[in-house]
């Protein structure tokens, strides 16, 4: 159907809650499962070999540029060295053979935490505190990944120590795209692409629930439910847009009474939706095949009639 419209949410979810808070917002849904599949690419080096990588691509840079006085600055380059540092600290404190209990842990990666008063709201974390626990975070996963420490539910074991340098850290791959394979070779770093195996759910909205849907209120539904941006702002544009579409279609009805199917996508085209005095509009230039679906769910809905080969508003 022409004014059905779909949303699609990755990841797991609570299906009778979504389905009861979608509903509530005036918009009932048929949620379908299936499984969809996610590459996530990643680059992996030691950090002696990060490091000197991104630093050959700051000179490339600044040799090819006027970067101007302040030289290039490369955030992903400020990552790697204050990860170094903080590997520097954890084996500096805990010793192989040291069990570190999960308090201590939670502790150590947000220093800053323990301290802060009790009233004091989570928004008054500030963005270096939050960068110093990204940091530690990620320490920690390489420490994981490299055997250094063993870690459970109680806590972690130090298995031992290594130059910071030789640490293989694992990266998100944007801090490579713009590299080229063969210097990533040269220096060698690791592209790889991790395949899983995500939960989907399809939301499909009949032509009801898309006509009547509240934008307000599902804008407010889609925040709480944390809804991918791209996904909603696409299926909110789609949903608006039907909503245009069907209000000038059975406006263009009443003043005209019966029409052809591509009677009425030519009156559509012929003229402009909005408010041309504030310097906007909207052109529907739609195909009598489009048309002619929209007529025939809006007839489904109850919303217009058809008499012999043509529509007309109830």
């Amino acid at each position: 159907m022409v004014l059905e419209e779909t949303l699609i949410i990755r990841g797991p979810i609570d299906v009778p809650e979504v389905t009861r808070a979608f509903r509530e917002a005036g918009m009932p849904a048929r949620i379908t499962q299936t499984v969809a599949l996610e590459g996530l690419v990643s680059a992996k080096g030691t950090i002696r070999d990060l490091k000197a990588l991104l630093k050959e691509e700051v000179s490339r840079i600044e040799e090819g540029e006027d970067t101007g006085p302040g030289g290039v600055h490369d955030p992903f380059l400020d990552v790697v060295e204050r990860i170094a540092e903080v590997l520097a600290e954890f084996m500096e404190r805990y010793q192989p053979g040291d069990v570190i209990p999960m308090a201590d842990i939670k502790e150590w990666m947000a220093p800053s935490a323990g301290a802060a008063p009790e009233e004091e709201p989570a928004e008054a974390v500030s963005p270096d505190a939050e960068s110093s626990m990204l940091y530690r975070f990620m320490a920690i996963t390489a420490l994981d990944e490299n055997g250094l420490i063993e870690t459970g539910a109680e806590g972690a074991v130090v298995q031992g120590h290594m130059e910071p340098e030789d640490v293989v850290l694992t990266l998100p791959g944007g801090v490579v795209e713009d590299i080229e394979p063969e210097v990533l070779k040269e220096h060698g770093i690791l592209t790889e692409m991790t395949v899983t195996a995500v939960p989907e759910y399809r939301l499909e909205f009949g032509p009801e629930a898309v006509l009547g849907a509240d934008l307000d209120k599902v804008d407010e539904l889609a925040d709480d439910l944390e809804i991918d941006e791209d996904e909603y702002i696409s299926f909110r544009e789609g949903v608006s847009l039907k909503q245009v579409v069907t209000a000038r279609t059975i406006e263009v009805l009443e003043e005209r009474g019966t029409l052809a199917p591509a009677e009425v996508a030519e009156a559509l085209g012929s003229s402009t939706v909005g408010d041309t005095e504030d310097g906007w509009g909207i052109v529907l230039d739609l195909t009598p095949e489009f048309v002619k679906g929209l007529l025939t769910d809006l007839r489904k809905i109850g919303l217009v009639r058809k008499k012999g080969g043509g529509f007309r508003s109830v």
